[in-house]
């Protein structure tokens, strides 16, 4: 159920257009980071909302780091938990990012969201992954967009991605915390096992994602990509949302997180038939060329 705040939403779209140059960029290496797009009174908010989110700690959140150790907070589905989540994603400016880099999609439909937050000092990142295997969807349509609250240096646990992974091959799944449950319902996946990008960190082309708040960081569902411990003073906060085109399509294969959907939102999934397009009141349209019904 959704907390309803009654806080007055910013108006405040893109403060600029896409260019091509960034399309092109994306297209070529899978990520890209999009300079100065989202308003200020946006990030005000959304910091507000994370706060508020880190204080009243829903059942559903994790922390994948030891208890009482500085944390690295998650929370999947906050748009379901807090109405400001809610507002970013339906009336914010980042389905507008997803229209212009995928100008061919007739429509957009909210996906979803995920809370990413490394107190100072937090000792743990996440592992190399790609999101494409969590995802019971497919297709080109789609992609994260991730939105700093706070400025993001290599220190404070900036992303690291791998150039050109978007093109090939996918890897199973991982278990950011570790659970055993959750393990084994990735060890269900039809794909292979993930290298260790760690190990071999130097052979491959990293773009590290240092970013300012008003920036956007995106990247490609099959871009491998992975964070280190945050080791500054300083907190590293971060939405991320997920818009999907009218060409996405319901794929639910073994080994995605939604098999494990109880442990990270209370509520269920609509029916839809594997190969056709999504749909349903959790996955609403938030924008179309004509306005249509959900």
């Amino acid at each position: 159920m959704t907390t309803d705040h009654h806080f007055e939403h910013p108006t405040e779209q893109l403060t600029r257009e896409i260019t091509d140059e960034e399309r092109a960029e994306f297209a070529a290496n899978g990520v890209i980071r999009l300079e100065a797009v989202i308003p200020p009174a946006w990030i005000d908010y959304l910091r507000n909302a994370v706060d508020r989110m880190m204080t009243d700690v829903h059942s559903t959140s994790q922390n994948y780091t030891s208890a009482g150790q500085p944390r690295f907070f998650s929370q999947a589905f906050p748009r379901f938990i807090d109405s400001a989540f809610d507002n970013w994603a339906r009336r914010g400016p980042t389905k507008h990012i997803a229209r212009q880099m995928h100008p061919s999609a007739q429509s957009l439909r909210f996906f979803y969201d995920q809370v990413f937050a490394q107190e100072p000092g937090s000792g743990h990142g996440a592992p190399f992954h790609q999101d494409y295997a969590y995802l019971p969807i497919d297709g080109d349509q789609y992609f994260r967009i991730w939105v700093p609250l706070d400025t993001v240096t290599i220190d404070s646990g900036a992303i690291h991605y791998l150039k050109g992974s978007h093109l090939g091959p996918v890897f199973r799944p991982r278990s950011f915390s570790g659970n055993p449950d959750v393990a084994a319902v990735y060890r269900r996946s039809p794909f292979p096992e993930l290298p260790d990008f760690d190990a071999d960190y130097d052979r491959y082309h990293w773009f590290i994602g240092e970013a300012e708040p008003g920036d956007a960081l995106l990247h490609h569902p099959k871009t491998v990509h992975g964070s280190r411990a945050n080791h500054s003073s300083r907190p590293r906060r971060a939405v991320t949302t997920i818009f999907a085109g009218d060409q996405v399509v319901w794929d639910p294969r073994p080994g995605t997180s939604f098999d494990h959907l109880p442990g990270i939102g209370r509520f269920s999934v609509p029916p839809m038939t594997p190969g056709t397009p999504i749909g349903g009141d959790m996955f609403p349209v938030v924008w179309h060329e004509t306005p249509v019904h959900n």
